[in-house]
This record gives structure tokens, C-alpha cells and sequence, in this order.
């Protein structure tokens, strides 16, 4: 490749989002620290794309993403489909109130999405379980990370675009108040605009004066045995109030308490993937005890892996206005999966000087204000948020 238009950091979901749509556009050069792209927090999901989430930015983007899946992404980039549809149940249990205006959003936007007064029976996994209220949306489906990741790459390539792996992002290059490149342990690279995609390792590579807080919170996700009630078409499950969340998955159930536990990457080397620890699978098990239907399920196994946010929990995307040639992709938190088109296109669209009629840009931009302080969950209960200061 010539000297590339676009550099962008990072080969998670975000940063192949953007390298596939902006490579028909732009000689686009992708820097992966690790061994191949896709293989950090993209690999570390649970796979569910989810649109009745908390902010309606983030909404925006899932629903994006969502119509996007549904159609059928092209077949020349993903031969084998990244998605299925499974439908899915979200519970409460002591604030029936707390998805009420995502629900009305999801209705407005013509989602088919309704209250459900007995969601054991399309969600055998809840019989016995109290609840308050539960929305049923059938449409809502399960992606595979990689799936989409090998697509994303693929249609980048056949449009020109260079990967590199091991290729490690040290610094921003500024030269006369802009970014002009990107300093790696391999040399500098010359290019007039950079997209930071980076994840949880974004942050070592902003310029002291630029306030982009970013906040890598890890959670843990156990798996289980087989067991009698899992099967394929089971819609996944989500109590969200306090915190728990099972899919089917293997012939058992994939399964997470929702715990954070702050956890800054100590490290620039990839490498995130972590054990399970003895008080989160705890906490998992102690939430497990509301399901009857899972009572006798036996765990066989786990990981953890980080989700980056904002102290808004909103993604942080497009231009940063306070250094011109900069462009964001990050804080996508625990919403790779469910937000990686729509956060590819905006980007894009945005570094190309397009408007986007489905999105706002000054909410979600990286000079936007940011709370001081991050409510954190640890006990993943929205109810038990700590609060920490703003580094």
C-alpha cells in the first residue's frame, strides 16, 4: 500500500466496522497489536444483540446494526450468516418501571415489542421466577463476534484495505496542533486521519491535555453443563434489574451475573482474557438460586474480559474537534456485538464529512461534557451503583 488516507487503531469490532466501510472510500491500513484482529473484548462477548438498552444513543446504533442483521448482511463479505433470530425475554424484578421509555423508543421505531404477563411460557427458564414486569421482543437476535469480525475484514481487503498484526500503537504523531500519524513499535506511519479503536487501550494514546475518560470494567461470564431446558430456539434472558442474564448456548446455558470490577489494562501487550474469580462465579450462583429452573445446573466453565466506557456509558464516536485529524470509536461497553455496524457507518459517514438522519453527532461527541465521577455496578444491581471518580 502508498502512504494510507486512514490509519485506524485497533481490530476489535469497532475498528473492522470502520475499515469496512471506509476502505471503497479510502486507503485504510488497520493496526491489530495482537496476533489476529477480533481476538480482545470482541471475542470475550456473550453474543447478544440487545436493543432495549439504557440510552438512546446506544439504541440508535442497535437499532441500526439490528435492521441491518435482519436484512441479511451481503454475501460476498459473509457467506455463512453472522446472526439468527431467537427472540429474547427482559425481566424485572424490583423496578418494573426501569425499561419503560427504551420500550416506548423501541415502539416508535417499529420494533415488535410487548409486555408480557406470562413469560415462563416463552421462556421456560423463568417458570417460578418472581418478577414485576417482563417486555418480549421475538425478533431479537444472537450474532457471532468472529463471524462478523471475518466478514468485516474480508470486504476491507477485497477493497484495498492493509491489516497488520503485531503492529502496536504507541503514540499519536501531532504535528502543528493535528494528527498526522501514528507511532508504533515498528516505526512511524504517516496518514491525515487516525481512528482511535483501540478499546480498553485507547486511552495510553491520547495527548495529556484531551480529557476522553475511559474506563475498562471487567466481567465475568460462566458457562454450564448441558442441561434438560436449553435449546436452541430458547430465547435468551435477561432480569435486568439486578443483574443476570442466560443464553443457550452448547446444549447448557451461557450465563453472566453482571458484575464490574475495575480493571485498567496493566499492560499495553494484548492479552485480556482473564479467570473466573471465586466471588463473581459467588454472585452468579447466589442469583441462580431466583431461577428454580436452573437450581440443579452445574457450572463446567468461564472467563472474563473487559468492557470499556465512557462515565456516561455512551459510546465516544466521530471527530475530535480539540485536534483536528483524530476520529473515535470506542466506549462501545458491553454493545460491540449489538452496535458494531452502525457504529462503522457513523464513523465513517462522519470522517467523510456526511451527515447521518438516524444519529446526532454532539451527544455521543468526544469533546462532549462527561459526568466527574462513573457510577460502577459491581454486584451488577442497578440499584447498588458506587460511585468513582473521574481520572
Amino acid at each position: 500500500m502508498t502512504s494510507p488516507d486512514v490509519i485506524i487503531v485497533g481490530g476489535g469490532l469497532a475498528g473492522c466496522s470502520v475499515a469496512w466501510h471506509l476502505a471503497p472510500h479510502r486507503r485504510v491500513l488497520l493496526l491489530e497489536q495482537g496476533e489476529q484482529p477480533g481476538a480482545e473484548a470482541s471475542a470475550q462477548n456473550a453474543g447478544m444483540v440487545r436493543r432495549l438498552g439504557e440510552d438512546p444513543y446506544e439504541r440508535a446504533l442497535a437499532l441500526r446494526t439490528h435492521r441491518w442483521l435482519e436484512d441479511g448482511p451481503p454475501e460476498e463479505d459473509w457467506p455463512d450468516a453472522p446472526s439468527r433470530k431467537t427472540g429474547a425475554l427482559l425481566a424485572l424484578t424490583h423496578e418494573p418501571a426501569h425499561l419503560h421509555d427504551a420500550a416506548s423508543h423501541l415502539k416508535d421505531a417499529g420494533a415488535s415489542i410487548e409486555a408480557c404477563d406470562r413469560p415462563a411460557t416463552i421462556a421456560p427458564v423463568l417458570a417460578g421466577t418472581r418478577l414485576s414486569f417482563a417486555w418480549h421482543l421475538p425478533d431479537e437476535r444472537v450474532a457471532d463476534a468472529w463471524t462478523l469480525v471475518s466478514g468485516f475484514l474480508r470486504g476491507a481487503k477485497r477493497h484495498g484495505a492493509e491489516i497488520r498484526t503485531h503492529a502496536r500503537a504507541t503514540s499519536l504523531i501531532i504535528e502543528n496542533d493535528r494528527v498526522v500519524g501514528v507511532q508504533t513499535d515498528r516505526g512511524p506511519i504517516a496518514a491525515p486521519e487516525v481512528v482511535l479503536a483501540a478499546g480498553a487501550w485507547g486511552a495510553h494514546l491520547t495527548p495529556s491535555h484531551l480529557h476522553r475518560p475511559l474506563l475498562a470494567l471487567r466481567r465475568t461470564l460462566l458457562q454450564s453443563a448441558p442441561h434438560p431446558i436449553s435449546s436452541p430456539e430458547h430465547p435468551w434472558t435477561w432480569i435486568d434489574d439486578i443483574g443476570l442474564y442466560v443464553r443457550p448456548e452448547g446444549g447448557g446455558w451461557m450465563l453472566s451475573g453482571c458484575d464490574e470490577a475495575l480493571d485498567p489494562p496493566k499492560h499495553i501487550a494484548p492479552g485480556s482474557r482473564g479467570p473466573v474469580e471465586p466471588l463473581a462465579r459467588a454472585l452468579a450462583l447466589d442469583k441462580l438460586k431466583g431461577l428454580p429452573a436452573l437450581r440443579d445446573l452445574r457450572l463446567s466453565g468461564g472467563w472474563t474480559g473487559l468492557r470499556t466506557f465512557a462515565p456516561d456509558r455512551r459510546p465516544i464516536l466521530g471527530p475530535d474537534p480539540e485536534l483536528p485529524g483524530l476520529h473515535w470509536a470506542a466506549g462501545l461497553g458491553g454493545f460491540g456485538v449489538t452496535c458494531s455496524y452502525a457504529v462503522g457507518e457513523a464513523v465513517a459517514a462522519w470522517l467523510q464529512s456526511e451527515e447521518l438522519p438516524w444519529l446526532d453527532a454532539a451527544p455521543v461527541s468526544p469533546a462532549r461534557a462527561f459526568p466527574r465521577r462513573w457510577a460502577i455496578r459491581p454486584t451488577g444491581d442497578v440499584g447498588a451503583a458506587r460511585l468513582i471518580a473521574s481520572p
